[in-house]
């Protein structure tokens, strides 16, 4: 009747021993591989961007100053024209006609300013000898003086006839790039009036403005640096900036500060700047959208990571570090603006410490990882989550 028992018995204690057995030998997690870096010390400069719009620095929309039918066409629409060039032209021939006859005006005039000369000076002869009276001699005296006025007039016919024969030919009083034909040959158009007839716009390229604003915080940000001594404000020297289109991450294009509005707009609470662009070239075409780039303080010594290497606990940044143990831990950080892909780092990290730049998404304070050196400067072609850098 034992057997039973002492059977029930010793399977028990076997299986005890298997459980136990399994409970001295857990399996260990693998070291993850990351790719680590030590953060860069450089000499920067803080800088703020903006985003504005590009604006001719003058456009004109080019109208006739006389009326009459367009003859023709001396321009290519969207090509560049020079100061002066014929644009179009109006047909001269009324122009010729009315000169003409302001010429044969002035000579009229000379004919009777010549005999009222000659009537004057006999009077004034006759009146000498009493042969007539002074009265008389008055009267051809007004004559006289009539006839020189009346040379005037026509004289002044004859420059406005040939300011009509020079508006005739309407010719660009800016160089820049032509737009299209608003008016055709053949068409009749009106000059002269505000509301004359529009032929063309043109609008320069180069140099161009850049319009941009800038809130309240920056505005006493940088009156706060004058006040410093830190920049010379209005009359001082005029501030570099930097040009970014939208196709492009390079700030390609340079320029200066040339204008600052003189009060805040009440309703954003921002003051608009304006920075003169250098366009030799002529690739940039007013309408456009840009990132401005400006510098606001002094060069300074600063820690630099990569800002994807950076994680976010709500509003805190941190970074993870190696450990001497192979584990990693977190550290939370002050930031600073963009440099580049790189970020600013006030204060947390020295050029010591070993930041782990790939799968930060993934690790926890203690994960054992299997560092990769890699550069802190040169973007990793791995992303958070991603394989290691080579």
């Amino acid at each position: 009747m034992k057997l039973p028992f002492l059977n029930t018995f010793g399977l028990a204690l076997a299986l005890a021993a298997l459980v136990g057995c399994g409970r001295e030998n857990p399996p260990s997690p693998s070291p993850m591989p990351v790719s680590v870096a030590n953060p860069v010390e450089r000499n920067v400069e803080l800088t703020e961007t903006y985003t504005g719009r590009l604006v001719a620095v003058e456009e004109v929309d080019l109208r006739a100053r006389v009326s009459g039918y367009v003859e023709s066409v001396h321009f290519t629409e969207g090509q560049k024209v020079e100061k002066g060039q014929l644009m179009f032209q109006i047909d001269p021939r009324p122009f010729d006609a009315a000169l003409s006859a302001a010429n044969a005006k002035v000579e009229q005039a000379e004919a009777r300013r010549n005999l009222a000369r000659s009537n004057l000076a006999r009077a004034e002869d006759l009146v000498k000898d009493n042969a007539i009276s002074r009265e008389e001699a008055d009267i051809r005296k007004s004559e006289f003086e009539q006839a020189e006025a009346d040379l005037l007039a026509a004289q002044a016919g004859v420059k406005t006839a040939e300011l009509d024969r020079e508006f005739a030919n309407v010719e660009a009083p800016i160089s820049g790039i032509a737009g299209r034909f608003l008016v055709t040959p053949g068409n009749f158009i009106t000059g002269g009036l505000p509301n004359s007839t529009m032929l063309t716009t043109i609008v320069p390229h180069n140099p161009i403005h850049c319009y941009f604003e800038v809130d309240e915080r920056q505005v006493l940000k940088f009156t706060r640096m004058f006040f410093e001594g830190k920049t010379g404000g209005r009359a001082g020297e005029r501030p570099t900036v930097a040009i970014a289109v939208s196709d492009s991450d390079e700030f390609e294009f340079k320029g200066t500060l040339d204008f600052t509005e003189n009060q805040l707009d009440e309703s954003t609470a921002t003051s608009q700047l304006r920075a003169l662009v250098k366009n030799e070239n002529e690739f940039l075409t007013p309408g456009l959208f840009a990132r401005v780039r400006i510098k606001v303080g002094e060069p300074f010594q600063a820690i630099l990571v990569r800002d994807s290497a950076l994680g976010f606990d709500q509003s805190k940044r941190f970074a993870w570090i190696l450990q001497d143990d192979g584990t990693v831990k977190r550290r939370f950080v002050d930031t600073g603006p963009l440099e580049g892909s790189l970020r600013i780092v006030r204060s947390g990290l020295s050029t010591e410490d070993q930041v782990v730049v790939s799968r930060i998404q993934l690790l926890r304070d203690g994960v054992p990882v299997s560092p990769t050196k890699v550069g802190m400067a040169a973007e990793s072609s791995a992303q958070n989550g991603n394989a290691p850098d080579a």
